[in-house]
């Protein structure tokens, strides 16, 4: 009876897996989609690479960043979850020099936030959540837009997905003119992100963050919050977004600090002669 009971708890499972990929459309794959604003960001001319597993990432090189992710996601399948989350992994899809690894976050105050595909809305499946988990899909994000402002959004994607049944969703990032640079691989970090929602008939919603930590508790958790017109969302994306960091004190103790190094081990009298007279021009 004990075999009898493991052996059918099996094949529930497996049935149970192959109903949720049949009640899938695109699979992920954004050239199965019928929603051309969504196919619009995946072309040669706007991706250096395009990679398509159980969902789409349009890869900037120059950013080593997803700039776009295109998932499906469905309501009987965000409803299973496995508990147990897989490590994250460079994706070797990326091209060697555009890389990038999780120890490029370490020690920078961001965190490796799943951008377009969530590991809450692709837990029913062990390879459909481990491919979240590839650098390709993970932006830096501040504590603040990571563990509270995408939450809400991606609590909301499942709500949604629930309500509808099926959704096609594209996530979106933003750079100012002059992003942050973080980690070994130089990877900039975006000013903000866009999460678009639809069925692909009458239900459509669109939603944008800012990648920083202000964040207000009495309503940060509602979706309406970061609603904005979908139409507006699409126009501003390829263009600066945000403004860049200002010159502020804490840079100029900083490079203080080199200076005074530099000045200090170099032999050359005329380049310390150089730094000296800079130096004395920051201290002013």
């Amino acid at each position: 009876n004990k075999v009898k009971l493991i052996l059918w708890s099996l094949v529930f499972m497996v049935m149970s897996s192959v109903s949720f990929a049949s009640d899938f459309v695109t699979k992920g794959d954004i050239n199965k989609s019928s929603i051309g604003m969504f196919k619009s960001f995946f072309t040669k001319e706007k991706c250096d690479q395009i990679l398509i597993d159980t969902f789409t990432i349009c890869y900037n090189h120059d950013r080593k960043s997803p700039t776009a992710v295109y998932v499906e996601v469905t309501g009987e399948s965000v409803e299973k979850d496995i508990d147990k989350r897989p490590p994250f992994f460079t994706d070797k899809r990326v091209k060697k020099e555009f890389r990038t690894t999780s120890k490029d976050y370490t020690n920078t105050g961001y965190d490796r936030g799943h951008f377009g595909a969530s590991d809450a809305s692709h837990d029913w499946d062990k390879k459909h959540q481990k491919a979240t988990y590839s650098m390709a899909n993970i932006v830096p994000q501040t504590p603040f837009a990571n563990r509270y402002k995408f939450i809400a959004l991606e609590k909301h994607e499942r709500e949604m997905a629930v309500k509808y049944g099926r959704l096609e969703n594209l996530t979106i990032a933003y750079w100012n003119n002059r992003p942050k640079k973080i980690g070994e691989s130089q990877l900039h970090v975006p000013s903000g992100f866009a999460k678009l929602f639809t069925d692909g008939k009458n239900y459509k919603e669109c939603f944008f963050v800012w990648n920083n930590d202000k964040y207000d508790k009495s309503d940060g958790q509602d979706p309406n919050k970061y609603k904005q017109d979908c139409d507006k969302l699409i126009a501003m994306w390829g263009t600066q977004v945000g403004e860049a960091d200002s010159w502020s004190m804490k840079d100029k103790g900083a490079l203080v600090d080199l200076l005074e190094k530099y000045i200090d081990s170099e032999k050359n009298q005329s380049k310390v002669g150089i730094a000296s007279s800079l130096l004395k021009a920051i201290k002013k």
